[in-house]
């Protein structure tokens, strides 16, 4: 019982500090003084994600711009462009989501959920 205690008390320190690291910005300016890993740019994703999910948008937003602009190549690029897309319906910017659903339908055709971008540009265009 003892052992259980004790890895409760440790698991929820570890998820106070990292809690603690993403809204401290802590974890940005990790990711920017490191931006030349590999890994970075899935960590800038996965950070606007972290963000998209608890509806802090104009982080999210941030985060993902941040990933096209900083990291052109990436494979995350295109799937940042559609959750911006996403964040610009979310905060009612309906003109904005078209508008980036219509980039990505012409310049990533072969985009995988081409379809569903299609149908979101299209649902949108009397915005």
């Amino acid at each position: 019982m003892r052992k259980f205690v004790l890895f409760v008390l440790i698991v929820i320190g570890i998820i106070y500090w990292a809690t603690d690291f993403v809204k401290t910005g802590k974890l940005q300016k990790f990711i920017d003084d490191n931006s030349g890993e590999n890994w970075a740019p899935t960590a800038q994703f996965y950070l606007g994600n972290i963000y998209q999910t608890a509806s802090k948008y104009e982080k999210a937003e941030f985060c993902f711009n941040h990933l096209v602009e900083k990291y052109p190549k990436s494979k995350y690029k295109v799937d940042s462009l559609y959750l911006i897309g996403i964040i610009y319906e979310d905060t009612k910017r309906f003109g904005q989501a078209r508008d980036m659903y219509k980039k990505i339908l012409e310049e990533y055709p072969d985009y995988p959920d081409i379809y569903r971008v299609k149908t979101k540009y299209e649902m949108l265009l009397n915005y």
